[in-house]
């Protein structure tokens, strides 16, 4: 399941939810310190040619991480606040925003990251088909425009 769906099933849950007393959020975090950041990725799964490379792509993208217990302070907030997504920290609510009114602005600076990562890490487009990041990151097929 996507990132995407995981938000859109926690807002569907929310409005079912409530009914019954149950509140649901969702957390969207960004770039946060933690030791996932040195990891390359699950061991049971096959390693893409910039594994290991995690933290580096991220300082290209964002030069500070946020710390973990600052992260932590902002869900409990949110959840205290009984918000329906926690978007943290400001650069990630600032990246959701481009995302969510001007996509195709937020496309471009996409395709700029992974050109960076495929020319610094070697890492190949995803082949056709297979719903790889190379798909995401570039929007997805193109279409003409009308």
């Amino acid at each position: 399941m996507t990132k995407h769906a995981v938000v859109g099933l926690s807002l569907s849950l929310r409005g079912e939810a409530a009914a019954y007393g149950v509140r649901v959020t969702a957390v969207c975090p960004g770039v946060v310190e933690t030791p996932i950041l040195d990891k390359g990725g699950p061991d049971d799964l096959p390693k893409p040619p910039a594994a290991g490379h995690t933290r580096e792509f991220f300082r290209h993208v964002q030069p500070r991480f946020y710390p973990a217990d600052r992260m932590a302070q902002d869900i409990v907030r949110g959840i205290d606040r009984n918000a329906a997504l926690v978007v943290a920290p400001a650069s990630a609510r600032l990246a959701w925003r481009i995302w969510r009114y001007i996509p195709p602005v937020a496309n471009r600076m996409t395709a700029r990251h992974v050109a960076w990562a495929r020319a610094t890490f070697g890492a190949q487009p995803a082949e056709a088909g297979t719903g790889g990041a190379a798909a995401e990151a570039s929007g997805g097929p193109r279409r003409a425009h009308r």
